[in-house]
């Protein structure tokens, strides 16, 4: 999901709250949003420096190499 959809969509979410729950319930429902959107970060920015991690493997000369030799050797 991109960020700036999942963002509004946030804070749509935190609007209604805001608007239509009593105040003992409000509280729970934010922290969950809240903890909802945490998480999502945290699991963004796994992700990306897995991304980072693994394109820069593949730019490496010796997995460049790697990849041609085992390329070569399937084609045979």
């Amino acid at each position: 999901m991109n960020n700036q959809i999942f963002q509004a969509a946030r804070t749509q979410l935190e609007q209604l709250i805001h608007n239509n729950v009593d105040s003992k319930e409000k509280l729970t429902m934010l922290s969950l949003v809240k903890d909802m959107a945490a998480a999502m970060e945290a699991e963004q920015n796994v992700a990306d420096a897995a991304l980072r991690t693994s394109y820069a493997k593949r730019r490496s000369p010796t997995f460049r190499l790697r990849d041609f030799i085992l390329g070569e050797a399937r084609v045979a």
